[in-house]
């Protein structure tokens, strides 16, 4: 019996601690405001605020201004520098 129960013990702790991982990793998903650049003159550039909803998530599809779908949307690392780019919602 002891033969048996151990075995079986790791390979549910080994598929517990996995599935414990993966959820830790998509927690990390986060959805933020999109910011668009734009220049303001002097090769000085800013981030606006679109007020549109983005993701973090790398899903292979950049998200775009509603307002201009020829624009990609970053996340804003402070006012005057945009940081990288932003994902569509799934």
């Amino acid at each position: 019996m002891k033969k048996i129960l151990f075995p079986v013990v790791l390979v549910l702790l080994g598929t517990g601690s996995a599935f414990a991982t993966k959820m830790a990793t998509e927690s990390n998903k986060a959805i933020v405001k999109g910011y668009r650049i734009v220049a303001v003159g002097g090769g000085q550039f800013e981030c606006q605020n679109t007020q549109q909803d983005c993701s973090t998530v790398n899903n292979g599809n950049v998200c775009l201004w509603a307002d201009d779908s020829s624009v990609e949307l970053h996340s804003a690392a402070s006012e005057t520098m945009c940081g990288e780019n932003l994902y569509e919602l799934p």
